[in-house]
């Protein structure tokens, strides 16, 4: 009986242990799980320390990359342990990617970005324009100066410390292309936007529904992205987003160049300033794009440095500049003046003044400035215009307002302006301006100073100097 009992109880004592062990395992799993997953940022930690004190370069770089890639912890790289090492290649080429830096060159595409910014606020706040045309071309700056801004983050390593920083300015590769096609369509057409129009934001629309998935993901998450460990690599879709911004660019570029064409077959001399504005766009956009095709060909290669790089960067700071400069010193140029001209249909709707009767008035006006030089008369009226047309002063201000976009006070202002700029050009020796005044139709130097850097940006006495070099 005693035997029994005490098989019992050695039975009931293997029972309890068993299945003690069987509760504690998930425990002692979850541990042992915890400690591999640490225990393999360590390995590389461990190894990397051993390798560098052996001189092992290649392995001792290949292992600490494989720690930063597991912690995202890039202090590492500050660690004395790796003293010896620090002035290798490889060494510095992981520091070079991983550890923030500075330079002049990211410096500048930031500041040029920042004020690119302010540039696209002050085109949209600015009254009396067209808010349409502001609006597109206060878009195309603000987009490459987000674009520029990004990329200095980029090449500093802020984005590390940054993580949704991630792509955030690849939602606008393919707004470019259209944005510029319909600013030229609307400063040379008065082009009407109408819905058939929105199908130009379909390939936009469509990026932003695929990359919304990794915009949505925390920052831990989109670190191990730009750490390349997951499957979407280092830099998201990079390689289909930038043959299809080759491919935007390229055709966008041919429909912009031929809104630009026919512009200045129609306009002729008479827009000259505007004309300039739009070629010297259309240049810089041109290099950009040109220069963006063998960028393609490199930063499909994940290489994001050199000369071909940085040349598209080059071409949007000096677009952003450019537009800067003439958004400051000449802003009319910029936003165009068709809104005007759409406005002056409206007034003279009811005119009864019929196509072929206001084109035969407005080759006699023409006639008037050009041969007779009227604007010469320095108390010149539109009354008295009017007189020598044989019409009312309702249908003179009429011919002006539809075939020159201008008022009669600027027409007159750009007439006396040009006369006065071919005498400038046509003599070496120093002239009187006051005389070139009263030869050209004003009566008093303040007025035609004034009306002279309106036209051409510059003084007389500066475009003089400009004329003899």
């Amino acid at each position: 009986m005693k035997s029994i009992i005490c098989t019992l109880i050695f039975c009931s004592g293997l029972f309890l242990t068993f299945t003690a062990q069987i509760q504690a395992s998930p425990i002692l799993d979850s541990e042992v799980s915890i400690e591999l997953e640490l225990t393999k940022a360590e390995i590389f930690e461990r190894e990397s320390i051993k390798y560098a004190k052996l001189g092992n370069i290649e392995a001792a770089v290949s292992n600490l990359k494989g720690y930063i890639v597991e912690t995202g912890d890039f202090d590492i790289l500050k660690n004395s342990n790796y003293e010896n090492i620090s002035k290798t290649d490889g060494f510095i080429a992981l520091r070079d990617k991983y550890q923030t830096k500075f330079n002049i060159s990211s410096f500048f595409y930031l500041y040029v970005g920042l004020i690119g910014l302010f540039i696209a606020f002050i085109l949209n706040v600015r009254r009396k324009t067209d808010r349409v045309a502001n609006a597109l071309i206060g878009l195309f700056v603000f987009m490459h100066s987000f674009f520029l801004i990004h990329v200095s983050l980029y090449l500093t390593n802020f984005t590390f410390s940054a993580p949704h920083t991630l792509s955030m300015s690849t939602w606008l590769s393919f707004l470019y292309g259209p944005v510029l096609y319909f600013y030229f369509k609307r400063i040379t057409e008065n082009y009407k936007f109408h819905k058939r129009d929105l199908l130009h934001l379909v390939p936009t629309i469509g990026i932003i529904v695929l990359f919304t998935p990794i915009y949505l993901l925390s920052g831990e998450e989109k670190l191990q992205i730009m750490l390349g460990a997951t499957a979407y690599g280092e830099h998201p879709y990079l390689r289909p987003i930038t043959i299809i911004k080759l491919i935007s660019l390229i055709v966008y570029g041919y429909l912009t160049f031929n809104v630009y064409r026919k512009n200045v077959t129609k306009k002729g001399t008479q827009f000259q300033k505007k004309i300039h504005l739009q070629k010297t766009i259309m240049i810089i956009h041109a290099v950009y794009a040109i220069s963006y095709s063998f960028y393609a060909l490199v930063i499909i290669q994940n290489v994001f440095n050199g000369v071909v790089f940085n040349v598209q960067l080059f071409a949007m700071t000096a677009l952003v500049l450019y537009v800067g400069y003439i958004a400051y010193s000449n802003p009319k140029i910029l936003v165009g003046t068709m809104p005007s001209i759409a406005k002056a249909v409206v007034k003279y709707k009811n005119s009864g003044l019929t196509p072929s009767f206001s084109m035969e008035l407005k080759e006699e006006l023409v006639a008037l400035l050009e041969n007779e030089k009227v604007y010469r008369v320095n108390s010149i009226k539109l009354e008295s215009i009017a007189q020598r047309l044989n019409t009312t002063r309702h249908n003179a201000s009429q011919i002006i307002n539809e075939h020159f976009g201008m008022n009669f006070f600027e027409l007159i202002n750009k007439y006396r302006v040009e006369e006065a700029m071919e005498i400038l050009k046509a003599n070496n020796e120093d002239l009187n301006i006051i005389d070139i005044a009263y030869e050209v139709g004003y009566n008093n130097k303040v007025t035609f100073n004034k009306s002279f850097k309106r036209f051409c940006n510059l003084t007389p006495s500066q475009f003089a100097k400009l004329s003899r070099v």
